[in-house]
């Protein structure tokens, strides 16, 4: 037996081979997760949409739509979902680069299927993790997960910088332009709110400079 969460958690096997879907599905019952599965990567959009399963495990090779599409796919529609990859032991490299698309792990063929059920538990505790963040942590959280997977790889330095101008905005308007107040307030010196301030192209008019 597992966890009381994790038993009630799906999970949706995506694989064009019926044996591997076969030992999956039974050894995640056995364990008892909830199992669907599909035999190509549309359906398994479908079921996705319709199912909201906690976790995909999908191979790389499939006729059609293959594994690295659906991931991709995956991940602009439901970047909170974790996804698995299958992979053939001579392509580790492939399911390797697989991570930088945003998959949790990815498994070599042949696996241990111990080691299976215990990737499941770590992807869906992660998944419950975050589900306890406050909502706009959240929020953000699946803004950066979308934007990294459409090919925006700046989207966190883009994101720090709008957030340490709001900072500084909000620690300006609650000291009424005193750069001084201000810079205690966001745990600086005054130095480096000017110099963030010059950065930003911040800088407040003289008569807003109170010090």
């Amino acid at each position: 037996m597992i966890d009381g969460h994790f038993s009630q958690a799906k999970i949706l096997i995506v694989d064009d081979d019926s044996s591997i879907r076969w030992v999956l599905s039974r050894a995640l019952q056995n364990a008892d997760f909830k199992v669907i599965a599909s035999d190509n990567a549309q359906a398994a959009l479908q079921l996705v949409k319709n199912e909201q399963p906690q976790l995909v495990i999908s191979d790389i090779q499939m006729s059609g739509m293959d594994g690295i599409e659906l991931l991709k796919t995956l991940k602009q529609k439901y970047p909170d979902i974790p996804v698995i990859m299958i992979t053939a032991y001579a392509d580790t490299e492939i399911g390797s680069q697989s991570h930088d698309l945003g998959a949790f792990d990815y498994l070599p063929k042949p696996f241990d299927l111990n080691h299976v059920v215990q990737m499941c538990k770590r992807a869906i505790q992660g998944q419950h993790n975050s589900e306890q963040l406050p909502a706009w942590q959240l929020q953000l959280h699946k803004t950066i997960e979308s934007e990294y997977h459409q090919g925006h790889t700046a989207v966190l330095q883009q994101l720090q910088q709008e957030f340490e101008e709001f900072m500084i905005h909000s620690a300006l308007k609650l000291t009424q332009g005193h750069k001084q107040k201000a810079a205690k307030l966001l745990g600086w010196g005054r130095n480096t709110l000017t110099r963030k301030l010059q950065q930003l192209e911040l800088e407040p008019n003289a008569e807003h400079d109170q010090e």
